[in-house]
């Protein structure tokens, strides 16, 4: 079997119409077949309600008048010329042909035949017993009904191959509307089939011939609304692609023009130090290449985290990580640096034997801290303590890293936010992405991130709310 014969069969217009066919055929079939063969039934029953009926006339007409007649011959009811001569079932004004297939006969008690059509035989059809019967003659079977009136007995009798030739047209008659409809029933809904599906062939046309770089929402002359949620999730996916995509571009042109300074300094120290007429100068070159080296590692480990950070998340399940203990790994890494300007760093539990857990990423949660506590010792004051706090209320955990620092205005305080933005007159040599860090990261986590005054109004808290677990 070949693709292209797959693809038809498992298409859902070849299974609905297949399946809708099948069903139809079935269910119509069978209806078509009990309406036949019912029909055939009451046909019989009407035939022989006929026969009782014509024999009941008979009675009432002629062989009441007859029976105490003297009769030396049966007298014989003929039949038109028209009606004797006429073709296989024709009709005319004096009668229908069929009428010579039907025959009755009138006997005596003692079994002198008095009177006959001209269709019946000169011999009784069947035994002088009341009731219906099916005696075979003249090589024909015959569906005959015999009454008692007195002393006479009467039979009326009527060939059974047109008996059954007239109950199949009636039952056909009532059967046939049903077996025309299957065919007719089978194209009204191949096409309303087609009409239903339209809108997803249009939406695979749109798919199929769209450009590569189009990445604008999909829209439909019609969308039905089992299709709607499929449309808007593509248009959904449609939109977070270009989202990412302008995410990327954007991070592409900011660290290209981020990367351009440092790495023009780091130029110009290796020529210096490359120019350089004593040793003692091209070690002060040397020393302040690695210094404007370990800036621009930095700035590029900071650009990869943002990246990372500001990336859906993938669909993995997160685990309780403890925020103390990422507390104390970041502490421990700006041990140089505190050491060296005299800084103190308090860690604070509130209560003090609170948990600390929270759902989410082990490795972008301790990304969040260690920018956190970075951005407040860079900041602080020398000689200043940081404090770090984690206040535990209501299931939630609250983080807490306070300065005493120059402090962020607060016109300025959603900007900082954003990514490559410093404070004008800002000391230190920061990449201006740690608080953009921090806010996706604490975004990607349902946390909110909001900045206050530190303590005494004095110097900057930044707080990060986790929701419960």
């Amino acid at each position: 079997m070949n693709a292209a014969t797959r693809a038809r069969l498992g298409s859902i217009r070849a299974v609905l119409l297949a399946g809708t066919v099948a069903i139809l055929g079935a269910v119509l079939g069978v209806a078509a077949w009990m309406s036949f063969d019912a029909g055939q039934d009451e046909a019989q029953e009407l035939f022989d309600a006929r026969l009782a009926t014509s024999a009941r006339v008979l009675e009432t007409f002629l062989a009441r008048q007859i029976e105490h007649a003297t009769v030396s011959a049966p007298i014989v009811i003929a039949l038109p010329d028209p009606i004797e001569q006429a073709e296989y079932g024709e009709a005319g004004p004096l009668g229908h042909y069929y009428e010579t297939k039907i025959a009755f006969q009138v006997w005596s008690a003692d079994s002198r035949l008095l009177v006959r059509s001209s269709s019946a035989p000169t011999t009784a059809f069947a035994p002088l017993i009341a009731g219906f019967s099916d005696p075979r003659f003249e090589g024909a079977q015959w569906r005959v009904f015999s009454l008692r009136s007195g002393a006479v007995w009467i039979q009326v009798a009527e060939r059974s191959d047109i008996r059954t030739e007239l109950s199949e047209k009636i039952a056909l008659a009532a059967a046939e509307p049903m077996l025309i409809g299957i065919p007719v029933v089978i194209l009204l809904l191949a096409l309303l089939i087609g009409y239903g599906l339209a809108p997803l062939a249009n939406l695979a046309q749109q798919i199929e011939t769209r450009h590569p770089d189009a990445l604008t929402p999909v829209t439909l002359p019609r969308v039905p609304s089992e299709m709607t949620p499929v449309v808007n999730a593509l248009n959904g996916l449609l939109g977070r692609l270009t989202h990412a995509l302008e995410r990327e571009r954007r991070f592409t042109a900011d660290a290209a023009h981020e990367l351009r300074t440092p790495l023009a300094g780091l130029k110009v120290h290796a020529q210096n130090a490359a120019r350089a007429s004593t040793p003692a100068e091209r070690q002060a070159s040397l020393d302040r290449m690695l210094t404007a080296l370990d800036r621009t590692i930095h700035l590029a480990e900071q650009m990869l985290a943002f990246s990372r950070a500001a990336a859906p998340a993938p669909a993995r399940g997160h685990a309780a990580v403890s925020l103390r203990d990422l507390a104390l790994e970041a502490i421990e890494a700006v041990q140089p640096e505190r050491a060296a300007r005299g800084l103190r760093v308090d860690l604070v539990c509130v209560p003090a034997d609170a948990a600390t857990e929270v759902s989410g990423d082990r490795q972008q949660l301790a990304v969040l801290v260690r920018n956190l506590i970075d951005n407040a010792v860079r900041h602080a004051p020398d000689g200043s303590a940081v404090e770090v706090a984690l206040t535990t209320v209501d299931g939630g955990v609250t983080l807490s890293v306070s300065d005493a620092g120059d402090g962020i205005p607060a016109p300025l305080r959603e900007r900082v936010f954003e990514s490559y933005y410093r404070i004008p007159g800002t000391r230190g040599a920061g990449s201006g992405l740690g608080l953009a860090i921090v806010r996706e990261s604490a975004l990607a986590h349902g946390a909110r991130v909001a900045i206050r005054d530190g303590h005494g109004g004095r110097g900057t808290c930044v707080e990060v709310a986790f929701p419960p677990r």
